[in-house]
């Protein structure tokens, strides 16, 4: 049950991700001189977009002006990864809680 739980959170982020990164990289915003136009266009891409300004993955340099750290994206996509194995762990505990209490 979690390896189909994480399965399905990683590929949800990992195109969410993509989408994002392949924007970027297509309008070749990969140093502060190419910062890039990038709105959100879904309320996902918003929530990521947030997280990866927050980690310096994505760089803003303006209003909705962005460029791609590629370094910091390494470290940043190992700490999703953390983030998600994190959410499945508690939801097995969750369950285990419940299946021990027989509910």
């Amino acid at each position: 049950m979690a390896n189909i739980v994480m399965r399905l959170g990683e590929r949800y982020t990992t195109r969410t991700q993509d989408r994002l990164l392949e924007r970027l990289r297509a309008a070749n915003a990969i140093k502060p001189a190419n910062a890039t136009l990038l709105a959100p266009l879904s309320r996902r891409e918003a929530r990521l977009l947030e997280r990866m300004v927050k980690f310096r993955a994505v760089v803003q340099e303006g209003e909705h002006l962005y460029w791609l750290n590629e370094q910091a994206l390494v470290h940043f996509r190992k700490e999703e990864l953390a983030r998600l194995l994190g959410a499945v762990a508690v939801a097995g505990f969750a369950a285990a809680g419940a299946l021990a209490l027989g509910r």
